[in-house]
């Protein structure tokens, strides 16, 4: 996260402002664990109560991806392990938080960066819970394409050319070419391009029942299309109504 829009400039009445805060809740006893955890019980109680329709969902997610605070950019990182549970997830957050506090020697920056840490982790977590972590877990092709039916379109396009079973599992050996098929999708908007890579990817990985890890996914966009792949193109473009 940018450090500048976190902190923001220095003025030094923050400081006078920032003292008595720091003493109140050194006084009261509120360590940042324990505001935190206040803070997830809210958070899990908006979110749950959040009825979620297929186009809220989306909208949700784009929500969700586009979160930037010092608590959704270390949460959001450490989410796309499959290792860790959700306490595990929160205690890196917290360490990523003393970390950074351990730097701050001004009372201001202090206050400001455990208000976006706090204020943070509760915007961050409604999204989560309402998505009932569709973000990680459960998340389809079908909640990333743009277009009514362009799913079903596009997974009918896949098992024509063999790349997919009846079931959608992945059964080509070309994984490179797939994953620069989806990027192609993304450059022209039929995949929707708020979504990070590390959506799409495990978008596919849910809809395809296959691995298709970050670096195999790098590596592959990097490549030219070879004339199969330019092939694919022209026929999606088609049905798809892609100009190209």
């Amino acid at each position: 996260m940018d450090k500048k829009k976190l902190y923001g400039r220095w003025f030094i009445w923050e400081e006078f402002v920032g003292i008595p805060m720091i003493a109140y809740h050194w006084i009261k006893g509120d360590r940042i664990k324990k505001l935190l955890s206040e803070r997830i019980d809210k958070a899990r109680e908006n979110g749950e109560q959040v009825e979620l329709t297929e186009k809220t969902k989306q909208e949700f997610l784009i929500e969700y991806e586009r979160l930037d605070n010092f608590f959704s950019y270390h949460f959001k990182e450490i989410d796309k392990s499959r290792n860790h549970n959700f306490e595990d997830k929160i205690n890196y957050c917290l360490k990523q938080y003393r970390k950074e506090s351990s730097k701050q020697l001004t009372s201001s920056n202090l206050m400001k960066l455990q208000g976006n840490f706090i204020n943070g982790a509760e915007i961050t977590l409604k999204y989560y819970f309402a998505l009932k972590q569709k973000v990680t877990e459960d998340i389809r092709i079908s909640d990333i394409i743009l277009g009514e039916n362009t799913s079903k379109i596009l997974l009918s396009f896949l098992k024509g050319k063999k790349f997919i079973d009846e079931n959608n599992n992945f059964i080509a050996d070309k994984k490179s070419s797939f994953i620069r098929i989806h990027r192609f999708l993304k450059d022209n908007h039929i995949i929707n391009p708020d979504f990070e890579d590390t959506t799409i990817i495990k978008a596919m990985e849910n809809e395809y029942n296959t691995i298709f890890d970050k670096g195999t996914f790098s590596r592959a966009i990097k490549v030219k299309s070879n004339d199969f792949e330019e092939s694919i193109y022209q026929e999606l473009s088609k049905l798809l109504k892609i100009e190209y």
